[in-house]
């Protein structure tokens, strides 16, 4: 909302907090200072500033109140969760234009229940032009048991757990972020709720480091813009039902790259066999995909309609650059996946833009070029890994004619079809 990313503030009439070691001072009205904790008790601002060790914010106003905290110039360590939303309608955290900030916990919290550095019970946003560097030790380094929304800023986060996680949803927009996790970098998960569990960045920079998932949602995960890059993960983008209209994505993953799928105990996935309401659509965006495991993977459906894909797929037999369960369909965009060609899989008979899918060798490094009967070049990637096939798809693609495939010097021929796949896999339209 406009009010998410409005972080203005009226400084005069703003209550100001003062941390210092162990203890704060509070100017102002609505905070009340017991020892080491600060309880913010009415809707307002809130500026903080300081260095502390153990000193505890903790939000807890009616639920249709408003707070916002601004950080401006803290530094806040301790054993337990720095800042604590127990009640509240909306916490806005607006980092302070010019301010550096930074948050930490420790491994061996005395309250288990406020698992993360930053703990909210209700939705949870951050705006503001400042940065933010927040290590969660003990679990998690952001939490929100509602909606986390991040608008503006630079932050730098650290989870033992995950880095961001939420049960309702996490929206970014126009944020730069530095995500490193042993669990899942970004994490939107709701096992009561099948329609929450949601992930939508509108713009922004994002760079992940994950033990697991780059980035995980229980229901949607939805691009429709920003840099995001993958550098380490399990699996680097996760969703039941997953959609790409636009962005830079640039994916590295241990298993799948691009995984749609239904992790619910509801939903038992039988091999082979499509999972209702699962869906990879990719409209627009550049996508690169370096995996392990599958490139493109969806357990239902898969849509490619815009856009630009380019996969490294895996090196052993067992997975595929492309692999779908449902119907597998393209209209348009631009594609090269490379592989090997154990489970090498092409598009289906609904496909609107022919494609190419055959068997071809190379070596990391080595240019695929595909040319049409006249030699002129359509398409050319750089394979980053060995590969055995190759599948490619462009509106210069037409259906029914021929073109040659050169790696290395070595040419193949192979004729376009709108229909690369069959219970096979490979199809019959390679020569």
């Amino acid at each position: 909302t406009k009010r998410d990313q409005d972080a203005s503030y009226d400084e005069s009439k703003a209550t100001k907090i003062s941390l210092s070691g162990s203890s704060a001072k509070a100017s102002g009205s609505g905070a009340e200072v017991s020892g080491s904790t600060v309880t913010i008790t009415k809707a307002g601002t809130y500026i903080l500033s300081g260095s502390s060790e153990n000193v505890q914010i903790i939000v807890k106003v009616k639920k249709k109140d408003k707070v916002q905290l601004v950080l401006n110039g803290v530094r806040m360590t301790g054993t337990d969760a720095a800042i604590v939303v127990e009640n509240a309608d909306k916490t806005f955290i607006t980092l302070a234009k010019g301010s550096k900030n930074t948050i930490s916990d420790s491994a061996h919290h005395k309250n288990t229940k406020y698992d993360a550095a930053i703990y909210s019970k209700d939705d949870l946003i951050f705006n503001g032009s400042g940065s933010l560097t927040v290590e969660g030790n003990y679990g998690n380094a952001i939490e929100s048991n509602d909606d986390l929304r991040i608008s503006g800023g630079t932050y730098t986060i650290k989870g033992y757990k995950n880095a961001l996680s939420a049960n309702d949803a996490i929206n970014i927009k126009a944020a730069t972020m530095n995500l490193t996790a042993t669990y899942d970098a970004i994490h939107a998960d709701n096992d009561k709720d099948t329609s929450l569990g949601n992930f939508y960045i509108h713009s922004g920079k994002i760079t992940i480091h994950a033990g697991d998932d780059g980035i995980h949602a229980s229901n949607t995960a939805l691009i429709d813009g920003g840099t995001i890059k993958v550098e380490k993960s399990e699996e680097a983008l996760e969703g039941k039902t997953v959609t790409i209209n636009g962005g830079d994505l640039d994916l590295t993953a241990n298993d799948d790259g691009i995984n749609a799928a239904d992790g619910s105990s509801s939903s038992k996935k039988n091999p082979g066999q499509a999972t209702a309401g699962v869906s990879l659509t990719i409209t627009g965006g550049k996508i690169k995909i370096n995996a392990q495991g599958d490139g493109l993977d969806s357990n239902g459906d898969l849509t490619l309609s815009g856009g630009e894909v380019y996969v490294d797929g895996p090196t052993n037999g067992g997975n595929g650059a492309l692999d779908y369960d449902g119907n597998g369909t393209i209209t348009g965009g631009t594609v090269v996946m490379v592989g090997s060609n154990g489970m090498a899989m092409g598009f289906g008979s609904n496909s609107k833009q022919a494609s190419i899918l055959t068997n071809v060798s190379g070596n990391a490094g080595a240019k695929v070029t595909i040319s049409d009967s006249s030699g002129k070049e359509i398409l050319s990637y750089t394979a980053a890994k060995n590969f055995q096939s190759v599948l490619a798809s462009s509106a210069a693609i037409k259906d029914g004619k021929s073109y040659t495939i050169t790696v290395n010097g070595q040419s193949t021929t192979a004729t376009a079809s709108l229909t690369t796949q069959n219970a096979n896999g490979m199809s019959g339209g390679r020569k």
